[in-house]
């Protein structure tokens, strides 16, 4: 898996990454339609994050019941931060930001100084 190719392919006028569909909005938005029905919140972390690396727009991802529960997991995992956007009767998210690794914890370290 190392060193494979994990881009969006173009099929007509739509993009595809694995069973994720997508399309350019315009020259800056690029819109994820659908994750599919088996993709897993990982994978469609790596979906938006290989959007985020090859199109240099902002991203968006259409409000469906399949989309939207992978999107409230990845919320929750606080790996994923995501802003809602109304486009005429479609609604959307705008996506803020990935976080790709949780914060290290702080160790408490004890010092004993000698007196």
């Amino acid at each position: 898996m190392v060193g494979d190719y994990h881009g969006w392919d173009q099929e007509g006028d739509h993009w595809r990454f694995a069973d994720v569909v997508g399309r350019p909005k315009n020259e800056s938005v690029f819109v994820i339609d659908n994750f599919g029905a088996e993709t897993t919140a990982r994978q469609a972390l790596s979906a938006i994050m290989s959007a985020m690396a090859q199109f240099q727009g902002r991203i968006q991802v259409v409000q469906t019941d399949s989309n939207t529960r992978l999107i409230q997991k990845l919320k929750e995992a606080s790996l994923l931060r995501v802003a809602e956007i109304k486009v005429g009767d479609v609604h959307q998210w705008g996506v803020l930001g990935v976080q790709t690794k949780q914060k290290p914890k702080k160790r408490f370290k004890w010092k004993f100084w000698a007196s």
